[in-house]
């Protein structure tokens, strides 16, 4: 019904769609950025700051904004329309439709697109951040088991996790996280997300690579052992998306190694494992971490990862296991669409 009243808005009254839209626009980004000046927040959108004065003029008007000093904030009455404000602008930028194509051709179950591309603006990364926890936070209960990756797109995500009734929930990480910067490791997430949900973590204090020998006797320790179950029993896995040309850099790969994953066609990264774009594994993580293999049925992959350019990473990573849900942005959610249709 709504996307029919939209598309009937569009046709008898394109100028009213239009205006109706940038409001809802600029009470999002409000919202996203508050307190905020009009000029700031006119130099984020792109737009002549007089298009911003006008429509913030009627939104004050309306009792939905209000300023001071420090800028422009949301009232009480805009919070309580934001629900209806973000499905309108999805619609009118045919997200929601985005997001039943990508789903069904990445053979996903749910797939959620924040507006923006975060190559072109940085705050978006904080945007599929935050939606991305509000998804991971209604599939968690009481007793859940949360496994979660490093990464600065899984940091997003952690800044964001809140809830109001503290939950009986584990947290773990998803693989030895020793080997990336400390505020972005798997370890470190981890310990962020159950304190910000009131739930228990436990860590794997180990390096991100190590040969096999190592490996088989790291995990006969007994707290290595006990978040190895924690991990292989997990509800819910969250995990990032790295390309794969950027990660076999970072990545302590022999030459040799490197070379022959680029010359395979390596696309993208995720667990410490590279795929190629039809979603073979061409080289298993080195690192103690999740089996995918073994995870019980049940458990609910998560994949978050935004940018243009992580399209073709992300299509290899789903393509070789079955998720949940994906939660991207329009950037890459477009070029992902591109290339899918192209072949």
């Amino acid at each position: 019904m709504q996307d029919g009243f939209v598309q009937l808005m569009q046709a008898l009254a394109p100028d009213l769609a239009r205006e109706m839209t940038l409001r809802a626009l600029v009470l999002e980004r409000i919202a996203a950025m508050a307190p905020v000046g009009r000029r700031q927040l006119a130099a984020k959108m792109q737009l002549p700051e007089r298009e911003i004065r006008t429509a913030a003029n009627v939104l004050k008007e309306g009792g939905f904004i209000s300023f001071d000093a420090s800028g422009m904030t949301l009232t009480d009455r805009a919070q309580e329309i934001m629900p209806a404000v973000q499905a309108f602008t999805r619609v009118m930028h045919g997200l929601t439709e985005l997001e039943s194509q990508l789903s069904a051709l990445l053979n996903t179950e749910r797939v959620c697109i924040v507006g923006g591309d975060a190559d072109a603006d940085a705050s978006v990364i904080g945007e599929v951040g935050r939606a991305a926890a509000q998804r991971v936070r209604s599939m968690l209960h009481a007793g859940s088991t949360l496994a979660v990756t490093g990464g600065s797109t899984m940091a997003a995500t952690a800044r964001a996790m809140q809830t109001s009734v503290p939950m009986r929930v584990m947290v773990v990480p998803a693989r030895g996280g020793l080997g990336r910067a400390v505020g972005t490791q798997a370890n470190t997430l981890a310990a962020e997300i159950a304190q910000r949900l009131g739930g228990h973590h436990r860590l794997i204090h180990l390096p991100d690579h190590m040969d096999d020998a190592a490996k088989q006797e790291m995990l006969r320790l007994p707290d290595v052992r006990e978040v190895m179950e924690l991990i292989q029993r997990a509800d819910v896995i969250l995990h990032g998306i790295g390309c794969a040309e950027e990660n076999i850099r970072e990545t302590k790969l022999s030459a040799s190694q490197a070379r022959k994953l680029l010359a395979d066609g390596a696309a993208g990264e995720a667990f410490g494992s590279f795929f190629d774009r039809d979603g073979r594994c061409l080289l298993e993580s080195s690192s103690i971490g999740v089996d995918l293999a073994r995870l019980t049925p049940s458990c609910q992959m998560i994949a978050v990862a935004a940018g243009r350019h992580k399209a073709e990473a992300i299509i290899s990573v789903l393509r070789h296991d079955r998720h949940a849900l994906l939660v991207t942005d329009e950037g890459a959610a477009r070029e992902m669409l591109r290339l899918l249709q192209s072949t």
